[in-house]
């Protein structure tokens, strides 16, 4: 069924209408987007124990879906995974599909809490057993009051969260998932420190009041759009630790003049818009 033993990938089982009892087998992984999108028969899910990663839209428009039982492993899950009011037509499929049936009331919320390593702490859905936020619920949030010892930020865990301007992240953050500041709007100013190791792609794509960042030493990879869309990004400094900037990561950056980057880092092409200047150390 899976597209590896590892990951279910995007759209890859949407639309079957065979599918009405499904539990994970232990291998995998991840759940990509949209993966069982539109399956009008699907009411239960079991979701295994070494499950880390569901994407957005994994199971939305399944409008009969009404139970799901998870497990503690989940670090990263998008809002609207289960999002049964869903209308959008992803590759020809009827839009209205989800409406045709009275939808479930399932939100992620209410499936995780269930399970006692799942918190609500100040409007973040958060695991704390692996000290990952999943998400905020409200998008409309101007601060952010991270739990204790926070440790992963997951897929577009802050995504859209327009009102905010400016984060600290705890020195306890490692991890910062996917898209998890994308479209930040408002973000002026963000903070973080040497903790973090890995930052995904278009973790801040689209946070067009961003004005400068400060990547932390030792990164060795920025990720592709990492940074894609940052209208006012006009400083960034890139330590020399960094020996790949991936593609498109600061393309649409108009504000960005110069950079330097170590001599033995490798810049993809389209990383930075036309024009920039690449001083290399």
């Amino acid at each position: 069924m899976e597209d590896s033993p590892f990951y279910i990938g995007n759209y890859s089982q949407s639309g079957r209408e065979d599918l009405e009892d499904l539990e994970f087998n232990e291998q995998v992984h991840a759940v990509g987007i949209g993966a069982f999108y539109g399956c009008p028969n699907l009411s239960r899910v079991v979701l295994n124990k070494n499950l880390n990663y569901i994407a957005p839209l994994a199971f939305a428009a399944c409008p009969s879906l009404k139970e799901v039982v998870a497990d503690s492993n989940i670090i990263a899950m998008a809002q609207n995974a289960f999002d049964q009011n869903s209308s959008q037509d992803h590759k020809g499929r009827d839009e209205n599909r989800s409406q045709d049936h009275k939808a479930a009331a399932l939100e992620p919320a209410q499936i995780l809490l269930k399970n006692p390593s799942y918190k609500l702490e100040e409007g973040l859905l958060y695991n704390a057993k692996w000290r990952s936020i999943l998400f905020a619920q409200d998008k409309n949030l101007a601060a952010i009051e991270f739990p204790k010892n926070t440790k992963s930020i997951g897929w577009y865990a802050f995504e859209g969260c327009a009102s905010l301007q400016e984060v600290d992240l705890p020195p306890t953050v490692e991890w910062i998932g996917e898209r998890a500041f994308s479209n930040c709007s408002g973000l002026k100013k963000f903070s973080l420190t040497k903790s973090v190791k890995q930052i995904e792609q278009a973790a801040f794509m689209n946070c067009s009041a961003l004005e400068e960042f400060k990547i932390p030493k030792g990164t060795e990879e920025i990720a592709a759009f990492t940074f894609s869309g940052c209208k006012s990004l006009r400083e960034i400094e890139i330590p020399l630790s960094v020996k790949t900037i991936r593609e498109k990561a600061f393309e649409f950056c108009p504000s960005l003049e110069k950079v330097t980057v170590s001599k033995w880092c490798q810049i993809e092409d389209g990383a930075f818009d036309k024009g920039v200047a690449i001083h290399r150390l």
